[in-house]
């Protein structure tokens, strides 16, 4: 599942509710300690830490965002080991009536731990928020050049095919005229939205500027990424997207495909591609062309 700023935000919100039930756990513990008043329950359990509200949510947890990221998965040994320490010094207190200095700090030590990790894993899901373009929902230009630099990177290290793809909507300029700003900008999002959907999960695809998109295809030789881009081409063309009226307008794109050479620059396989759209709309626009076939495209025409 591909990361969208709906889902990301979602995963925030619920991540400071079930932080904030926790802190509810924790402040009843030592409002019981200070005043002196009995301990809930749930503090002599040792399974207290499915129990208490963090944890009912984090054991249900299921988003594709948290489920194998590295800091969630701490955050449980963490939080295991506070529920384990404050079961221990519940037990104290119930035979003794009282706890060590070095027992209470100890478990405030767990608890400022927990309360660390839990602010690293927001502030990441706020980073990734800012990778997205806030019309779109697809990567923004800034992050997705780290991505293709990964991608350059690999395919240089291990030979690896991989193919980038420019995208320019056609006539755009005439929607914005014709129809509006607003509809333009629904035309964006309808289409990248179209074209994010269509793409293999191991693909990636950012707003390059404007009306243009950048495409990545890892592991994809040419042939592979001419069909895979063909394709994207023909659903987008049957695309009908709504107006306010009952009208529907129809949107057809040109696509320049190239593969990632790994003697030359990044920045100049880019030109490659965008060399390869600017074929594409010579030839009449709706058009997929590879920069390694313009020269035939040329002789053709």
């Amino acid at each position: 599942m591909r990361f969208t700023t709906e889902n990301i935000k979602s995963t925030i919100q619920v991540l400071e509710q079930a932080v904030n039930e926790h802190r509810r756990w924790l402040n009843d513990w030592h409002r019981s300690l200070i005043f002196d008043q009995p301990l809930a329950k749930i503090c002599f359990s040792k399974d207290s830490y499915r129990q208490c509200g963090f944890g009912q949510w984090y054991y249900s947890q299921s988003s594709p965002i948290l489920k194998d990221h590295t800091v969630f998965l701490l955050i449980g040994q963490i939080h295991r080991d506070l529920h384990s320490r404050a079961f221990v010094l519940a037990d104290k207190i119930k035979h003794y009536g009282t706890i060590s200095t070095k027992d209470y700090d100890l478990f405030i030590a767990k608890e400022q731990d927990f309360s660390k990790k839990i602010f690293e894993l927001r502030d990441e899901l706020r980073e990734i928020l800012l990778e997205f373009d806030a019309l779109t929902d697809v990567f923004n230009r800034q992050a997705f050049f780290r991505i293709l630099s990964y991608e350059y990177e690999r395919s240089s290290r291990t030979g690896q095919p991989c193919c980038i793809c420019m995208v320019d909507l056609d006539h755009f300029k005439s929607i914005n005229d014709t129809f509006g700003h607003m509809v333009g900008d629904r035309v964006l999002r309808d289409v990248a939205y179209e074209l994010k959907s269509k793409l293999r999960p191991y693909d990636s695809i950012c707003r390059y500027g404007g009306e243009e998109f950048l495409i990545c295809l890892p592991n994809t030789k040419l042939n592979k990424a001419k069909k895979i881009v063909d394709r994207l081409r023909n659903d987008l063309s049957s695309l009908l997207i709504d107006l306010d009226s009952d009208k529907k307008l129809n949107i057809t794109a040109s696509f320049g495909i190239v593969k990632m050479a790994t003697k030359i620059s990044l920045y100049d396989n880019i030109n490659r591609a965008d060399e390869a759209l600017y074929a594409a709309k010579d030839a009449g626009r709706n058009k997929v062309i590879a920069y390694e076939d313009i020269g035939s495209v040329s002789k053709n025409g």
